[in-house]
């Protein structure tokens, strides 16, 4: 059965905050301790803890210590753990979706800018994660090739 306990430790220098959380430490069973600063509070968890034991190692150096609540840690629901996690990881896919959008978007637009009216957009219209380059738009015209005659003796250009 784990206990969280609380203790009021009427203290503001870290030094004495950091003494109190070492003593806390080694008695038997404590797996955390946390500092509240604010309202000044020691919290001791942990499994089969003696507050008794806990309280008496601590009044040793600080005698104004007082416990202000132990309570009994239950363990989180199965169920309610699952529909947690299920709903982070719904949360994590809508953020990636979003984020392929916005960069699908903006390498449309990127690619739209860098070319003239002319050409094909570089994106369809389910744009994958990357988009290839932009064919530069260029007009092709055919290219002539020089045609050679059987040289004819007979012909002569004066």
């Amino acid at each position: 059965m784990k206990k969280k306990i609380v203790i009021d430790i009427p203290v503001s220098s870290d030094r004495c905050i950091s003494k109190a959380m070492q003593m806390a430490v080694t008695i038997c069973g404590v797996t955390s301790v946390n500092v509240d600063k604010g309202k000044g509070h020691l919290i001791v968890i942990g499994e089969g803890v003696d507050s008794f034991a806990l309280m008496k190692c601590i009044k040793r150096r600080f005698r104004c210590a007082n416990i202000v609540s132990v309570e009994e840690v239950k363990p989180p629901n199965p169920e309610e753990e699952a529909k947690k996690k299920k709903e982070a990881e719904e949360k994590k896919k809508k953020e990636e979706e979003a984020k392929k959008k916005k960069e699908c978007k903006e390498e449309k637009e990127k690619c739209c800018k860098s070319c003239c009216d002319c050409c094909p957009p570089c994106c369809p219209p389910s744009c994958p994660p990357y988009c290839p380059p932009n064919p530069p738009c260029v007009q092709y015209y055919p290219v002539c090739q020089p045609v050679y005659d059987n040289y004819n003796p007979s012909c002569s250009i004066f």
